[in-house]
C-alpha cells in the first residue's frame, strides 16, 4: 500500500463555499459520538452485524466482558436507539438483542471509519491494535 504524507488542505481548490460546521451540528457529533462510544459498544455492534443474539452469546463472544458491563452497555446502546431488545414471556427468561434500524445506519459509517484508520494508521496510536483479537472481515465490518 502506498503511504502518502499528509499535507495542509488547500480549501481554495477543495471548493470556494466551503464552511465548517455550525456549533448545534458540533453538539450532535458529540451526541453521536458518546452514543458509541464505550468500552464494548463497537465490538456488541459488530456482533449484531450478523443478526439477533441472545445476551449469553453475546457474553461468549466477547471474552473479557463481565455480565454487569455488558447489561450497561447494551442498556446504553438500547437508550440509544441502536438496539433493539427482546423480552420473550418464557420460563427461563429468553432475550435476544439485535441492531435497531439506527444501528444497521450506523455501519456504513463504521466502514467508513475503519477505512479511515486503515488510510491514517501510522498516524495513530496504536496500542489497541495488537489487542484484536477478530479481524474486521469477521466481524462483517470488511469491504
Amino acid at each position: 500500500m502506498n503511504i502518502q504524507p499528509i499535507l495542509p488542505r488547500t480549501y481554495a481548490e477543495d471548493c470556494e463555499s466551503c464552511t465548517g460546521p455550525t456549533s448545534i451540528d458540533i453538539l450532535r457529533f458529540q451526541r453521536t459520538i458518546r452514543a458509541i462510544t464505550g468500552r464494548w459498544k463497537i465490538e456488541i455492534v459488530c456482533m449484531l452485524v450478523e443478526g439477533p443474539m441472545r445476551f449469553g452469546a453475546l457474553k461468549r463472544g466477547l471474552p473479557g466482558i463481565t455480565q454487569h458491563m455488558l447489561t450497561t452497555q447494551l442498556k446504553e446502546l438500547a437508550a440509544n436507539g441502536i438496539v433493539i431488545r427482546h423480552a420473550f414471556p418464557e420460563s427461563p427468561p429468553r432475550v435476544d438483542y439485535e441492531l435497531s434500524q439506527a444501528g444497521v445506519d450506523l455501519i456504513p459509517t463504521l466502514r467508513a471509519m475503519l477505512a479511515w484508520s486503515i488510510k491514517y494508521d501510522r498516524f495513530l496510536e496504536s496500542d489497541a491494535v495488537s489487542e484484536l483479537a477478530t479481524p474486521a472481515s469477521a466481524i462483517g465490518m470488511a469491504e
